[in-house]
């Protein structure tokens, strides 16, 4: 999205409900929040919690967005908004949260609509659906489908949605129009949405999952050849490992003899002075002796450097590293489809959308979602 493209999302986005406009400029605006908004995106749920609790009149945030860093208003706090920005991720959330699913009236003839003809008009029920396909794996490339669905006589028509932004909308049923009944029902009409999902699959080329087929199968043969060559290399080294492991304990067992003879020195045949030693540990601490050195001197056991935490950590073993990581590479490029609803909604309609050719329904598909979703 460029940014006059962000501005007028943002635009509309405020639009929808009916948020006041206090300052507009061609660099920025200034706008007061709705309470919806700004509870979607004013960053104070503290505040809210203490206004719904208190059952406060609460006071409306000011914010004054600008979308060009090189023009910010002299004496205003602004706040940059671009594609990346953690606003702009809140305020694409708070669409997708109150925007997911609408019900809009098809009104002709202006505002007045059919008020000077005084002849009632039906409306007929259309199911629209907007969807994306993703053909995924080592790659990633997303099919949007806008998809409508006649919910009084069985039929499907795709670029739904452009034909709705010609149409003029109301959320609200006009004077003298009434609707029909739907003999379609919504199961019925995502059955008919999943039959189209898939015949668009078979139309479209399948030498992307061969292709990651064939990147996978390389990767798990390279896989395989550095862990049997790691098998073939393990014996000599746990054989260099075990020989460390000897003279470890080697030294451990020598040092604590040497350290039991610097505790106790033989007697000097001069007839030393004898030390009175510390019989309890209290008195050892208070001497200044070590921990260590008592613990040794009166025959308490302790364990070996080598031992602590042995028993409680476990080194995977090379087979258990080859399956983890053959699961990796299979999760990365083995070839998958995945379906999601982006938006939808129940459409009263007097005007009949017209049938699209498969092939410009094809290249219409790969256009860009700006300005072309609900």
């Amino acid at each position: 999205m460029q940014q006059q493209q962000v501005r007028q999302f943002v635009e509309r986005y405020l639009a929808t409900f009916s948020a006041h406009i206090v300052e507009s400029h061609p660099d920025y605006f200034t706008v007061k929040l709705p309470v919806e908004v700004d509870k979607d995106i004013g960053n104070r749920p503290f505040y809210w919690s203490w206004v719904d609790k208190m059952n406060l009149a609460y006071q409306p945030l000011v914010l004054t967005f600008t979308f060009h860093p090189d023009c910010t208003p002299e004496g205003l706090r602004s706040e940059h908004l671009h594609l990346g920005a953690t606003r702009m991720q809140q305020i694409f959330a708070s669409t997708k949260k109150h925007g997911s699913f609408v019900c809009m009236y098809e009104q002709q003839g202006g505002l007045l609509g059919n008020a000077g003809k005084r002849r009632s008009t039906p409306l007929v029920p259309w199911l629209g659906m907007n969807l994306k396909v993703s053909l995924l794996c080592d790659k990633r490339r997303d099919i949007l489908l806008y998809l409508g669905i006649n919910l009084h006589q069985p039929r499907l028509v795709t670029d739904f949605t452009s034909f709705l932004f010609s149409l003029s909308l109301t959320p609200a049923i006009p004077d003298y129009y009434y609707t029909l009944d739907r003999k379609v029902t919504i199961q019925e009409a995502l059955q008919m949405a999943e039959q189209e999902v898939e015949h668009t699959l078979e139309q479209e080329d399948q030498h992307w999952a061969e292709e990651a087929r064939t990147r996978l199968s390389e990767e798990l043969a390279i896989l395989e050849a550095y862990y049997e060559e790691l098998a073939r290399r393990e014996p000599e080294k746990e054989q260099s490992k075990a020989d460390e492991t000897e003279e470890a304990v080697e030294r451990t067992e020598a040092q604590p003899s040497l350290e039991q003879e610097a505790l106790h020195p033989e007697p000097d045949p001069a007839g030393p002075t004898s030390v009175e030693q510390p019989t309890s540990f209290d008195e050892y601490r208070a001497s200044g002796g070590r921990i260590l050195d008592f613990l040794r001197t009166n025959g308490i056991q302790t364990t070996p450097r080598a031992e602590i935490h042995l028993a409680e950590w476990k080194k995977s073993t090379p087979d258990e590293e080859r399956q983890r990581r053959k699961d990796e590479l299979v999760w990365q490029y083995e070839p998958r489809i995945e379906v999601s609803f982006i938006n939808g909604g129940l459409f009263y309609l007097s005007s009949v959308p017209p049938l699209m050719r498969s092939s410009k329904a094809k290249s219409m598909r790969h256009l860009p979602a700006s300005g072309r979703i609900m």
